[in-house]
C-alpha cells in the first residue's frame, strides 16, 4: 500500500512538472512579422521571423527581418500583448512588472552582443538580425516581439510601432 502511494505521488508531481513548464522545461515559439499602419506609412513592406526559447533558467529571443530601411537602427522590444491587440503588442513585457523599464528587466533586442539597448540595424539589403536574452524565464504574457521606428534625436527605448510579431 505504502510504494502504491508514493508510485501515484511520484506520477502526480512528474505530471505536474511537465505541465508548468517547470524543472528543465524547455520551450521554443515564433511568430512571422507583419508591417503595422505605421511601417506602411513610412514606405515598409517588413517581413521575417521573431523567436523565443523558454529553458528552467533563461530566456532567448531571435529576429531576423526583412523590408528595413539600409543602414537605419530600430528599437525591438517583447511586449505584452498580441499583435491584434488594440495596441499592437500592448506595452513592453517587464520581468518584474513594478520595475525600471529597460533591460536587464525588459528584453530588448540587439545587433551589436553585449548592448542591449544598441537596437537592430538594418544592412544595406535592408535585413536586420538582433537578438536578446536573460536569466530569468518569461511569463507567457511575453506574447509578441515589436520593432520601432527610432524617430530623430531618440532612442531605442521606442517610438512608432512598426511592425509586430506574434510568439506563439
Amino acid at each position: 500500500m505504502r510504494r502504491a502511494v508514493i508510485s501515484s505521488v511520484v506520477l502526480v508531481v512528474a505530471a505536474f512538472v511537465a505541465s508548468s513548464g517547470v524543472a528543465g522545461a524547455d520551450k521554443s515559439q515564433r511568430g512571422k512579422f507583419e508591417t503595422l499602419s505605421a511601417g506602411t506609412a513610412m514606405g515598409l513592406d517588413i517581413e521575417g521571423v521573431a523567436k523565443i526559447r523558454r529553458t528552467s533558467a533563461r530566456t532567448l529571443v531571435k529576429v531576423h527581418v526583412r523590408g528595413l530601411e539600409p543602414g537605419t537602427t530600430y528599437a525591438a522590444h517583447v511586449h505584452a500583448a498580441p499583435c491584434g491587440a488594440a495596441n499592437p503588442g500592448g506595452g513592453h513585457y517587464k520581468h518584474d512588472p513594478a520595475g525600471p523599464g529597460q533591460p536587464p528587466n525588459e528584453l530588448w533586442l540587439s545587433s551589436e552582443r553585449g548592448d542591449p539597448q544598441a537596437g537592430i540595424t538594418a544592412n544595406p539589403g535592408g535585413v536586420a538580425h538582433g537578438r536578446a536574452s536573460a536569466d530569468w524565464v518569461a511569463r507567457p504574457e511575453a506574447s509578441s516581439v515589436v520593432i520601432h521606428a527610432v524617430p530623430s534625436g531618440g532612442t531605442t527605448a521606442g517610438g512608432p510601432k512598426i511592425a509586430c510579431a506574434d510568439l506563439g
